[in-house]
């Protein structure tokens, strides 16, 4: 019997630490919502305090899976999709 599929269970075929390349992907999505939206209210959509997402957006920080889940949760994509940069 398998498990139900779990929304906020990562892919296993993504690592816990993102490749650079991976990384720039989520980066290059989240930086312009930023600008647009805030710092502040997009930190609290991601779930990260805000002085970690501006650590992550000038690149002092690695993305985990955990951080671009919930960048892709609050950009509304997957994140298999995210990551992979599929039509972001």
């Amino acid at each position: 019997m398998t498990e139900p599929h779990d929304q906020d269970k990562a892919p296993e075929s993504l690592p816990a630490v993102l490749s650079t390349e991976q990384a720039e992907r989520v980066r290059k999505a989240l930086a312009p919502v930023v600008a647009s939206r805030g710092l502040w209210k997009m930190a609290d959509a991601i779930g990260y305090a805000p002085m970690y997402v501006q650590a992550f957006l000038r690149g002092q920080l690695a993305c985990t899976l955990h951080f671009a889940t919930g960048v892709a949760h609050a950009l509304d994509v997957d994140v298999e999709a995210l990551v992979r940069g599929d039509g972001t």
